[in-house]
């Protein structure tokens, strides 16, 4: 790809010259993949319905949201080496030797990570997963494992897809664990055939691997390509790990906000409605990866436009992306109300009911809420803008535990929901946008 198309975020489709730009790629493959993907957890909740009992499925899906907490354990040097890669192509100039020094840096957290959690194992299963009481101490410890080590695996992988898509080639970062996905699918469908009784732990290992192994076998390639030109070097080690670092607590702080929902909902709420937010929640997952796709493949964009301080095109295009992941998100959510019965007799039959028309309501709007203010986040972060988010990250992280323990415990799954969309509205939906638009008018002064 040459300068110009660099600038214009525009990639060749042919002899014929004809031109599309690369957001668009990246985000056409985006939703192939992430589509593929979702499709296959959809399918994988009904193998594993069948396989382990609603009970037993309850079980994965509180593993299952361990896995943005575990994500985070590449301690942001992806997203920090992404920026850096972005910064570099806008000026032209190589960046094998920042590839490199990542990947040898991710590989150390991974290892320091798996060996605490190796440690803290038996601790942190009987916390999570003590009130599944069908399950001795033993089971409960091997299933944690069974999801943790590959979660760290898939964290590590992770920043390859990093790497791709600050090369505009995200839509590899998509079809990947999309492949990935479909694996595992396929491994629990034969498991169920010949296994002779549920195993949580085996299913969750057997679901889970496929994705950290394709990843982390293309970041050795990768890393083996930089191998050529460049050695690790400690000059670019420290400050990609002072950027990483405060992405990392930024990271920690979100985790604090969305991944606690499963956490409460073990203490407060029976298994049934915890089986009815995880169906819910993939359908909307679904819905919210069309957006997320256009979204990762506008960072390094944003990131290119600001460095060249063009803040009309990054306010242009985030307009743009907003109105039309608004109306996506609305429609959509029409089709799964009137479409429910049916989806829950396809996914989940096990579930006997239909999922409750007020928790599709709430999740149609709660996804609304995050088109706009993950717009905003994704525009601070590509300008390595974290200290608002640090700010205003921990005031959210408490309104979100408390809102959603006291929605959960007082008024049910769709009381928990209203708390988690509270605490949003109340601190990022405003407060990120100002903190872009201030950033935009000091630039143009300066300029």
């Amino acid at each position: 790809m040459n300068d110009a198309d660099r600038q214009t975020g525009r990639v060749g489709a042919g002899l014929s010259g004809f031109r599309i730009p690369s957001v668009w790629l990246v985000a056409g493959g985006g939703w192939i993949g992430r589509g593929i993907q979702v499709i296959a957890q959809l399918v994988a909740v009904r193998i594993l319905m069948g396989s382990l009992g609603t009970s037993g499925y309850g079980v994965f899906a509180v593993l299952a949201s361990l896995n943005g907490w575990l994500l985070l354990s590449d301690f942001s040097i992806g997203i920090s080496l992404q920026n850096y890669i972005s910064e570099r192509r806008a000026k032209g100039e190589e960046t094998d030797d920042l590839i490199l020094t990542g990947a040898l840096l991710s590989l150390g957290t991974a290892c320091f990570t798996g060996l605490v959690m190796l440690s803290l194992g038996p601790w942190l299963s009987s916390l999570l997963l003590g009130g599944f009481t069908f399950l001795s101490a033993s089971d409960r410890t091997l299933a944690f494992y069974a999801m943790a080590l590959p979660s760290i695996g898939t964290a590590l992988g992770g920043v390859v897809y990093r790497i791709w898509f600050a090369r505009h080639r995200g839509y590899l970062s998509n079809l990947v664990p999309a492949a990935g996905t479909v694996i595992g699918t396929a491994a629990i469908w034969l498991l169920q055939h010949i296994s002779t009784g549920p195993r949580i732990a085996l299913s969750t290992l057997l679901y889970y691997l496929p994705l950290a192994v394709l990843p982390m076998i293309a970041l050795g390639f990768t890393a083996a390509r930089a191998t050529r030109h460049h050695g690790f070097s400690q000059t670019l080690a420290k400050p990609l790990l002072q950027r990483s670092f405060r992405f990392w607590i930024s990271g920690l702080l979100a985790a604090s906000v969305l991944q606690v929902d499963y956490i409460i909902m073990v203490r407060v709420l029976a298994v049934q409605d915890i089986v009815i937010y995880s169906v819910a929640t993939k359908l909307f997952l679904l819905i919210f990866f069309v957006y997320t796709a256009l979204l990762q493949a506008l960072w390094p964009i944003c990131s290119e436009a600001i460095a060249r301080n063009d803040w009309h095109s990054v306010f242009a295009k985030t307009k743009n992306y907003i109105i039309f992941g608004m109306m996506f998100t609305l429609l959509a959510g029409v089709g799964v109300a009137l479409t429910n019965t049916l989806i829950v007799r396809i996914i989940a039959p096990g579930l006997r009911t239909p999922i409750p028309l007020v928790v599709i309501g709430l999740l149609t709007l709660y996804v609304m809420v995050r088109v706009w203010t993950d717009t905003f986040a994704m525009v601070l972060q590509s300008m390595n803008d974290l200290l608002l988010l640090w700010i205003v990250a921990p005031v959210q992280s408490l309104l979100s535990i408390s809102l959603q323990f006291l929605g959960a415990r007082y008024f049910g799954l769709p009381g928990m929901i209203c708390g988690l969309i509270g605490c949003f509205l109340l601190t990022a939906a405003w407060v990120l946008p100002v903190r872009c638009w201030l950033h935009a008018r000091r630039y143009s002064v300066l300029a």
